[in-house]
């Protein structure tokens, strides 16, 4: 016999929480099955799916998208068709991440650079302000590292 997890199990097991998953349910991404008392029953199936909504949320993927990838083989009315059309949703997400990551990548090496920057106070016995240390590094060099206008103070 399949074992069958209820919600409060499912959420324990992925660290989630019932809520979360009453919300993917809500949004048409999972349909777990149900007793005679209306009690969700999840199979292996059910978590495997629920595991792989979890990872592509936290890592940035929209529900519609997350649908959209969950759905499309339903659409189907050939194994052909349905590979094509998944290799094309996959596709898009592939050249979303590409674009993410070298988004990223800049996001690195603008923080090294203010990094860098601000390390350059150490040892400075100035107050970190426009008034209190109107020559600081982090105010000079705040045209050509973007982040350093978060971290210098808003009123110089």
């Amino acid at each position: 016999m399949a074992i069958e997890y209820k919600i409060g199990e499912v959420a324990d097991l992925l660290g989630t929480t019932i809520r979360t998953i009453r919300y993917y349910e809500e949004e048409g991404l999972l349909r777990p099955s149900r007793t005679d008392g209306g009690t969700r029953l999840y199979s292996e199936r059910h978590v495997s799916r629920l595991k792989s909504i979890l990872h592509l949320v936290e890592n940035g993927f929209s529900l519609e998208s997350i649908r959209l990838i969950g759905s499309v083989r339903e659409t189907c009315k050939t194994g052909d068709e349905s590979s094509r059309k998944v290799s094309a949703q996959l596709d898009g997400k592939l050249k979303e991440i590409a674009a993410r990551a070298h988004e990223l990548e800049r996001l690195k090496k603008e923080i090294t650079q203010a990094k860098a920057v601000v390390g350059k106070c150490r040892g400075c016995r100035n107050k970190p302000t426009s008034k209190g240390c109107p020559a600081c590094p982090a105010k000079t060099h705040a045209n050509s590292v973007e982040l350093l206008n978060l971290i210098w103070d808003q009123d110089s």
